[in-house]
């Protein structure tokens, strides 16, 4: 197998098209989490890999109206930044352990597609955007319509994922991020969900709401009803009791290696309760920071 380590998105095209036929293949690799497990079970055989973690271009993370992540930016790094949405920030330190998010990365966790990843969800709710490069050219990509499946995106396997960026508009809003696993810590989520939202200045009620689940469908999914029954309303109990078992009714889940359809749709409901008055709290106190 040929590694190749690219010094700039240019230089990491070239050489995918070189690998480009028939009878050659190429991937790119960041950290390589996932990838090197996918290699050593034999479920992916490329002939050469082109490794991206030391671009310039796909690091670092930058706040200037809108928030924008760098593909190879780690998992640490967004773990431990100041000033981020908290379901983001919540998400990153749910990832595996800290030699895992050390190396792993926000790209290679949105690549990789897995229903349970544990950015997934909160890109979604923040309405992140994905910019893709390839030798052809550029494109952006809404975060829930990049996923179509089970580690299928619209992703051609010669683009890039440059970078991620959220909206100005999401970073003012309050969030918050839960999962469940089947110990306390290093474990994939068998549940994960991410809430935020922005209320009224002048009423307090829900001016805005997204709602974003993993692991209880094929792909990350917008809970769109439940956000529709809270939009617009005062945040009183008896409501929050009805969006909680529209949360329950509203996700897809199957029964796997790690849990059963019922437990999923029973955690999904407690998991969105914690998560929207954790969300109203920071919302209500004026604080939408990731601490």
């Amino acid at each position: 197998m040929e590694y190749h380590v690219a010094g700039s998105v240019e230089e990491a095209l070239e050489t995918f098209q070189r690998h480009a036929g028939p009878r050659r293949s190429a991937m790119y690799v960041a950290g390589g989490t996932d990838l090197a497990v996918q290699i050593a079970e034999h479920l992916v055989r490329p002939q050469g890999l082109i490794d991206l973690a030391r671009v310039p271009a796909l690091g670092g993370i930058e706040r200037g109206g809108a928030l924008r992540i760098g593909a190879a930016c780690t998992v640490a790094a967004l773990a431990g930044a100041q000033g981020l949405p908290r379901c983001l920030v919540q998400g990153a330190r749910a990832i595996g352990s800290p030699q895992i998010r050390a190396l792993a990365t926000i790209g290679g966790n949105i690549c990789n597609a897995s229903p349970c990843g544990d950015t997934l969800a909160p890109l979604v709710a923040l309405g992140a955007r994905f910019e893709l490069v390839s030798s052809t050219g550029e494109r952006e990509v809404e975060a829930e319509r990049f996923f179509t499946g089970p580690k299928l995106t619209v992703r051609d396997s010669g683009e890039i994922l440059r970078q991620i960026t959220v909206p100005e508009e999401f970073l003012a809003g309050s969030s918050a991020f839960r999962m469940i696993g089947k110990r306390n810590g290093q474990a994939i989520s068998q549940v994960n969900l991410a809430v935020w939202l922005r209320l009224s200045e002048s009423s307090g009620r829900i001016e805005e709401i997204r709602v974003a689940a993993g692991s209880v469908a094929p792909v990350p999914l917008r809970l769109e009803a439940t956000e529709g029954l809270l939009r617009g309303q005062a945040a009183e109990q008896e409501l929050l009791d009805q969006a909680q078992a529209a949360a329950a009714r509203e996700v897809r889940p199957i029964t796997d290696v790690r849990t059963t359809e019922t437990y999923r749709r029973r955690v999904i409901s407690a998991l969105f309760r914690e998560a929207l008055e954790e969300a109203l709290d920071q919302a209500r106190a004026g604080n939408g920071g990731p601490r």
